[in-house]
Order: structure tokens, then C-alpha cells, then sequence
């Protein structure tokens, strides 16, 4: 089979927003909320949509509540959204990947305009942190030969020329994240495996040894994977959305404790964001068809909606999605 990386979202039943999707195709598909939407610094996440038809971001500043409009790029080649703050001033880095040809581009606030290459068609970009210095690397998860791709920024992204880690792990299929999981403050290698619900970490403490990996069952095919820390302990919890109940359920890393909530509509798309800096993200969903944002605040035990005027097809900036034919 071959794999193609895509950002959009497709939902066990066809969304109507999704016209060229067949049943045939086998997809999994996650949320990459756990990287963060900040982009002003005010350590507020801030709501984005990405429009992938016109290389647009839609988003909305929670220091300055304004709406912001901006194109990218004007070639018709696809690029993606992989959000993260690459140079460490606590500000979320617009960065794009560009699947056909493996290329990545950065809007740095110290460094400006970047560019480099690292992976390839059927690659998936992930940030990570492998040395718990809170600035994110540009990594790739290659599903068709189950294995990572990590690099560690040294100098700018440009002149690093340091040799690349490969890390076995994962099959096609998988759907793949990085997240520290354990609380060491460095990221850890996670793929969820749809076709039984298996989560496996590999540890960066372990030296990335899959031999002492932990593999944890949670979730069932379909069902889309939301990993964050919603605690606030330092520790990615293991979240997923069930589509078709409308609910979300969580495994917490350090306590092990389970808990459920439901929240949103079957064709929604799910994510997550600390909207308020209380140091636990909110729930949200993002309807295409409404063009609507869903948000519930588990602290407050509050809801909210608010409606957005944008083109047909943008969907979250953090959503991604594997698919198969």
C-alpha cells in the first residue's frame, strides 16, 4: 500500500465537508495539541485553522483578541502546519512541511526565515525534544519502515549538520506522537495502534530501548487520539475522542487513573488548548460543517461556542492525519 500524509480529518462515518474520501481507504488519525498554539507568548493558547487548499492560517490572538489572516504560500504544492517553538522564546514558530519533497520551512522570531530538509513522501513531520531543553527538533516517524528520524538542534536549524538518530519503531498504520510521558522533561516516542488500542512508549530515559518499552491498552479502531498533559503534573496523558459516543477518555500518566467525559458531535474534530493559562487545556471541537469551536472547561465546568467566518475546508492547525489507499 501506498501512504500519503494529508492534514484534514476523516471521521468513521464521511463528514460532509469531506467529498473526496472513499470508505475503501483505511486512515488513522490524531491531534498534535500537545505541541501548543502560543503564538504571542502570553502563554494563552491560541485558536488556529489552517485552509490547506490556500496555504491560509486563520487565528485568533488571546493577547489582543483579534482575528489574524495569513497566506503562506502562493505555490500550489501542499504545505502542513507542524507547530512548535523551535528557538526557545516561548513563542509557537510557524513551520510547514512540505511532503513531496521533505522540506521544511520556519518563521523564527530570533532567526528569521529557515529552511531544511529532513524526510520524504509517506514521512510524518513530529517535533521533539529529546534533551529536555524545551526546544523543540524537527523529527520525522516513517511509517512504512516503523521507524523515527530524530535530530537535535545544536545550532540554527539551517547549519546543523549533527547525524540523525534512527529509532525502530511502529508499524504502518500507527498513528505516531511525541510527548514526555514519564515526567523527565524530554520527549518520549509514542505510536497508537488502531487495530487494537495499543499505546507504545519508548522512553527517552531508556536510550530509546524498545526492549523496555511500555505497551498499554486504551482505545479501539476509529477512535481519535488527543494526547496532553490535562493534569498539570509535567506527564502526557493518553486521550482519545470516541467518535461515535461523543466522548473522551482519558488515562492519566502518573496516577493511572481513568476518567470519562462526554463532550461534542459525532462529525466533530477534537483537540485540545489551555486557553487560560490555568495550567489545564480546555476540551474543544471544531465543527467544519457549522464553523464552529466547542470548548469545555474542566475546571470551571463551563462550555462555550463561537462561530467562525472562513472558507469552506480549514480545519484545526493541530489536527493530522495518515492516509492509505
Amino acid at each position: 500500500m501506498k501512504s500519503i500524509f494529508v492534514l484534514s480529518l476523516l471521521l468513521l462515518t464521511l463528514p460532509v465537508w469531506v467529498p473526496d474520501f472513499r470508505k475503501d481507504k483505511m486512515t488513522v488519525f490524531a491531534s498534535l495539541s500537545y505541541y501548543k498554539c502560543d503564538f504571542d507568548a502570553d502563554k494563552k493558547e491560541d485558536l488556529a485553522l489552517w485552509h490547506p487548499k490556500t496555504n491560509t492560517l486563520y487565528f485568533q490572538l488571546t493577547s489582543d483578541g483579534k482575528f489574524y489572516e495569513k497566506k503562506f504560500f502562493d505555490a500550489e504544492l501542499n504545505y502542513s502546519p507542524v507547530f512548535a517553538d523551535y528557538d526557545g522564546d516561548g513563542k509557537t514558530d510557524f513551520a510547514f512541511y512540505q511532503v513531496e519533497s521533505g522540506q521544511w520551512i520556519f518563521y523564527l522570531s530570533k532567526e528569521g526565515l529557515q529552511k531544511t530538509f529532513l524526510g520524504g513522501i509517506s514521512d510524518i513531520p513530529i517535533p521533539t525534544d529529546i534533551n529536555g531543553d524545551m526546544i523543540y527538533s524537527l523529527s520525522i516517524w516513517r511509517p512504512n519502515a516503523g521507524l523515527w528520524v530524530l535530530t537535535e538542534k545544536t545550532k540554527s536549524i539551517q547549519s546543523d549538520d549533527s547525524e540523525p538518530e534512527i529509532i525502530p519503531e511502529g508499524n504502518f498504520q500507527d498513528s505516531a506522537f511525541s510527548g514526555d510521558y514519564d515526567g523527565d522533561g524530554k520527549s518520549d516516542l509514542i505510536v497508537w495502534r488502531p487495530d487494537d488500542g495499543y499505546w507504545h512508549v519508548v522512553r527517552s530515559r531508556t536510550g530509546f530501548d524498545f526492549e523496555q518499552s511500555d505497551h498499554i491498552q486504551h482505545g479501539k479502531e476509529w477512535d481519535i487520539i488527543v494526547p496532553n498533559d490535562y493534569d498539570n503534573d509535567g506527564r502526557c496523558d493518553l486521550v482519545f475522542w470516541r467518535p461515535s459516543e461523543q466522548t473522551w477518555y482519558f488515562l492519566y500518566a502518573g496516577s493511572q487513573n481513568q476518567n470519562q467525559i462526554k463532550f461534542g458531535e459525532k462529525n466533530d474534530i477534537p483537540l485540545s488548548a489551555d486557553l487560560d493559562s490555568d495550567g489545564s487545556p480546555e476540551l474543544i471541537t471544531w465543527n467544519a460543517v457549522k464553523k464552529s469551536w466547542n470548548i469545555l472547561n474542566l475546571k470551571k465546568h463551563e462550555s462555550n461556542s463561537y462561530k467562525w467566518d472562513v472558507p469552506e475546508g480549514c480545519i484545526p492547525a493541530v489536527s493530522i492525519i495518515q492516509k492509505y489507499e
